[in-house]
């Protein structure tokens, strides 16, 4: 059995749909959930079958807050103590899933074009304040890239970036950028850009893209409703070159993806008598569906 934790008001019908797919026998939502109310829920669930029949119950942690789906998992780790355990992934509105597949797409790609991996890369994540950017942020610190975020706001940037580096343990750089000019001057550098805006909002330019040209780039872009977040870029786009030296991936590429991962990690969380599966999970689960090599350990 799996139960289903969304802080949303209405628990996601997309991540319901995906579990049973991954084989679960039940799918239980709850709704509006807090960290209040986890210790009570994750006992009442974790106590009635025993410890055999804990074995094989699950949790799912989704929903846009992210900060709330941080503390119901540290309460849903609180409540359960030996023989009393049980697997628990983390996909807040799916933001782990996505990063993972947005930053394994970018490292397959760089393979394509002649690039060996994000190390030593520069990376930039527009709008890399909001849950996509951030996962995104530290998977690619943790590949060894230099990773930078923007905000439209230089507090927020640096306030994130601040936490994020924390929390991964490499430095993570933010910075404003709320125009073209800004924009630019936080890309103009990078061998790799992330686009992780909202749904309709363009980020990088046609004019801002033109600069750009005369150095081999990756860009990824998460959003598909149109004006996408990258000129030229189309959605269904998958290493394509959508300017001199410039290749990109779109939306949908990375969505297609996307739902691979999250089935594949629901599955470890289902094949798993305990454990957390969160977005370092995420990324080892779309690298095997990519077929991805593990990367070699880093020689200091």
């Amino acid at each position: 059995m799996l139960f289903y934790f969304d802080t949303d008001e209405s628990a996601s019908p997309f991540d319901i749909l995906m579990a049973y797919d991954a084989g679960y026998d039940e799918v239980v939502p709850y709704q509006s959930v807090t960290a209040e109310k986890t210790k009570d829920l994750v006992q009442d669930a974790i106590f009635p079958r025993g410890p055999e029949g804990v074995k094989h119950t699950s949790f799912f942690i989704g929903g846009a807050d992210v900060q709330e789906v941080k503390k119901i998992l540290e309460n849903t780790k609180e409540a359960m103590f030996p023989p009393f355990e049980a697997s628990v992934m983390v996909d807040p509105r799916g933001s782990n899933t996505t990063a993972s597949a947005m930053v394994a797409k970018v490292e397959k790609g760089l393979a394509e074009i002649g690039e060996i991996g994000l190390d030593d890369k520069k990376v930039t994540i527009l709008a890399g304040t909001g849950p996509v950017g951030r996962v995104a942020a530290m998977l690619c610190a943790n590949e060894g890239a230099d990773v930078t975020i923007t905000s439209r706001h230089e507090d927020k940037a640096k306030n994130i970036s601040e936490e994020l580096s924390e929390e991964c343990g490499h430095e993570i750089k933010g910075v404003r950028a709320s125009s073209d000019e800004e924009v630019y001057e936080a890309i103009k550098d990078a061998d790799v850009i992330l686009s992780a805006g909202p749904e309709g909002i363009r980020i990088i330019s046609e004019d801002v893209l033109e600069k750009l040209e005369g150095k081999t780039r990756m860009v990824a872009d998460v959003n598909a409703v149109p004006p996408t977040g990258v000129a030229n870029l189309d959605p269904n786009d998958d290493v394509k070159e959508i300017k001199d030296g410039i290749y990109g991936i779109g939306a949908l590429a990375i969505g297609n993806l996307k739902r691979k991962a999250e089935r594949a990690l629901l599955i470890r969380t289902k094949d798993s008598d305990k454990g957390i599966f969160d977005h370092q999970e995420a990324f080892e689960a779309v690298k095997e569906e990519l077929e991805m090599p593990e990367a070699a350990p880093k020689v200091s």
